[in-house]
């Protein structure tokens, strides 16, 4: 039997400081790789540049979110049951093949093909990363598990965004070189990922070979349904981040229009990477200084008013408000839901509750980004900018208001065992 292969445990024993440093050099290792996206900038204007619509982008956007969608619950269950190292193995190996196929971009098929195996690529490593990282914390033998995760998560996310700010900066340069180094150089640094996971302990459950997939996942849904505020939080982090996604990618035409370069907008992506692993050093002060209830009316406030600043069409206003508060809410609100979610996520289905994070998230985009595509067919940035707007703060409070709901009303009565 694998040494590495650890079952779920009741109380974990502390490991090893030697053991602990390495998994956590070899998960900064990780992070950096399948966050080396030197493609990001410029893959919204490389398409449009070989004759496809926004519309048409979004509707590949959205092949990326319905394969995505389709595969979450599935490999949510297969990091519980057969892995998480080897989910996020096969995340990297999918990543690294999608990279390559935007090579061919006078073909819609393959284009579109790369668009998918993107969308399972990262579904393989959505609830497997994050439930990857609280095992870590769990072995750490920390008093405060909450707060050890927040710190690990915070500090791989960091290292993520600065790989994100250098390869993305780089990318736009790279682009005036060739248009097809991006994507080749993506395509090689995530597939180098692959060395580092074997490095880190595997994590399946202890009874996985007797559990059936689909039980596993009925456990999950029933868990998440019994707790209104859990699926608060799925909602609010999909939502939040759908806006957030959707917006940062039109932002590349968006700014485009308004008369700036390849590589300037190659230089204000890669600085809202930096500047977002500025302000994720701070996250796991405010998540433990601030309740969570206080801390994410801020931070989706802050996300809303920077979107409005940006649908005022002034250039250098768009920029700052995007860089300062725009990326700002989602430096804060992404590991702090993380952490919030983690919290209440049971053990046993740990990874398949977290991958419904990233499948909410995907349904999400399934709709809004070709839709908000769609809409700049007649309309102009500002008036979608608005209606976001008002998407963003109105599903916000029905979120809430709904889980203030489902609370009273199980409080008024006992849930039974097979809810």
């Amino acid at each position: 039997m694998n040494q590495r292969i650890i079952d779920a445990q009741s109380e974990p024993i502390p490991a090893p400081p030697a053991a602990r440093r390495r998994w956590t050099l070899a998960l900064s290792l990780y992070s950096i790789s399948a966050n080396s996206l030197f493609s990001n900038a410029i893959w919204l204007i490389y398409l449009a540049a070989h004759g496809y619509t926004p519309f048409q982008i979004g509707l590949f956007e959205a092949l990326f979110h319905i394969a995505k969608f389709v595969a979450e619950a599935p490999t949510g269950v297969f990091a519980d049951l057969v892995g998480r190292r080897a989910s996020l193995i096969v995340s990297a190996i999918l990543s690294s093949i999608s990279a390559l196929l935007f090579l061919f971009p006078t073909f819609p098929g393959v284009i579109a093909l790369g668009f998918a195996l993107s969308g399972l690529g990262l579904a393989f490593r959505g609830g497997a990363e994050s439930a990857m990282i609280w095992r870590l914390a769990e072995l750490s033998g920390a008093p405060d598990q909450s707060a050890r995760f927040s710190r690990l998560f915070s500090g791989i996310v960091i290292l993520g965004l600065l790989a994100a700010a250098v390869s993305v900066s780089a990318g736009g340069f790279m682009s005036n070189v060739s248009v097809a180094l991006p994507f080749v150089a993506q395509s090689l640094v995530i597939a180098l990922g692959v060395a580092p996971l074997l490095l880190l302990p595997e994590k399946r459950l202890a009874h996985a070979r007797a559990r059936s997939p689909f039980a596993h996942f009925g456990a999950g849904m029933r868990a998440v349904w019994r707790d209104p505020w859990l699926l608060a939080l799925l909602l609010l982090s999909a939502l939040s981040a759908s806006v957030f996604t959707t917006v940062g990618f039109y932002n590349q035409l968006y700014f485009h229009s308004l008369g700036f370069t390849l590589a300037a907008i190659g230089v204000i992506y890669g600085a809202s990477n930096a500047l977002d692993a500025l302000y994720t050093t701070f996250a796991p002060r405010l998540i433990g200084l601030l309740p969570a209830p206080q801390l994410l009316a801020i931070f989706l406030g802050a996300e809303a008013l920077g979107l409005l600043a940006m649908s005022l069409r002034a250039p250098w206003l768009g920029v700052v408000s995007f860089l300062l508060l725009f990326h700002l809410s989602d430096a804060v609100l992404y590991p702090a839901l993380n952490t919030y979610l983690n919290q209440r996520a049971p053990e046993d289905q740990r990874a398949t509750v977290l991958s419904l994070d990233t499948g909410f998230f995907s349904g999400a985009m399934i709709v809004l980004f070709p839709l908000f595509g769609f809409g700049l067919t007649s309309i102009p940035y500002d008036v979608a900018y608005r209606w976001t707007l008002a998407a963003l703060v109105g599903g916000s409070l029905l979120i809430v208001v709904g889980a203030l709901w489902l609370t009273h009303l199980r409080s008024r009565r006992p849930v039974s065992a097979g809810q």
